[in-house]
């Protein structure tokens, strides 16, 4: 775990850097924003052509600036945990609304690379789990609370690849990919800033 610590922590400096570069360079910026969420997974692996249903949940927060009134790219991170699985992705994010009013539709999409580590038991010896690319993609609602902070709901289908290398009795090495398809159910915060 120190070394995830040390990875969210420069991703954390490397974002706050990133604000000060745009604050600085761009004096027409339309803005940044802040996204922290909280989401309900229903999904599941995909193994040896079956489906193993494997709820969970996941918390996600996102920086990134507005490219117009409707479009924002942002960086971001988060951590999700099924029964045995934990990922930690890093993410870029394309995040846009259909219009800027109070109430109005949202969609996203989030691409990266997670990070990941098994907690349940295995039989098998010398046991690796290994995350892999991630893929979020969804719509929502926003509403807004006022001027700078907006409630928003979302849903979306997340692909997580992952995989895993084991020893078997005898000593003979396997490696395996693996699949997990989930629908995600979020609410979360948006701030906006100028």
């Amino acid at each position: 775990m120190p070394k995830c610590s040390l990875i969210i922590y420069i991703t954390l400096l490397t974002l706050c850097d990133l604000h000060a570069q745009i604050t600085d360079s761009t004096s027409d910026s339309h803005g940044t924003y802040q996204k922290l969420d909280a989401s309900y997974i229903f999904g599941g692996q995909v193994y040896n052509n079956n489906f193993i249903y494997n709820p969970g949940f996941s918390f996600h927060a996102s920086y990134g600036f507005r490219i117009n009134e409707s479009v924002g790219i942002g960086l971001g991170t988060g951590y999700s945990f099924l029964k045995d699985e934990h990922f930690i992705p890093f993410f870029v994010e394309v995040a846009g609304s259909r219009n800027n009013k109070a109430g109005s539709p949202t969609v996203s999409m989030q691409v990266g690379y997670a990070h990941a580590w098994y907690t349940g038991d295995m039989p098998n010896t010398d046991y690796d789990f290994y995350g892999g690319i991630f893929i979020d993609a969804g719509l929502g609602r926003k509403i807004a609370i006022n001027r700078e902070f907006s409630l928003y709901f979302h849903w979306s289908y997340r692909h997580q690849f992952a995989r895993m290398s084991y020893e078997v009795f005898g000593g003979q090495k396997y490696r395996e990919s693996l699949n997990y398809d989930m629908l995600v159910i979020s609410i979360g915060l948006i701030r906006h800033g100028r």
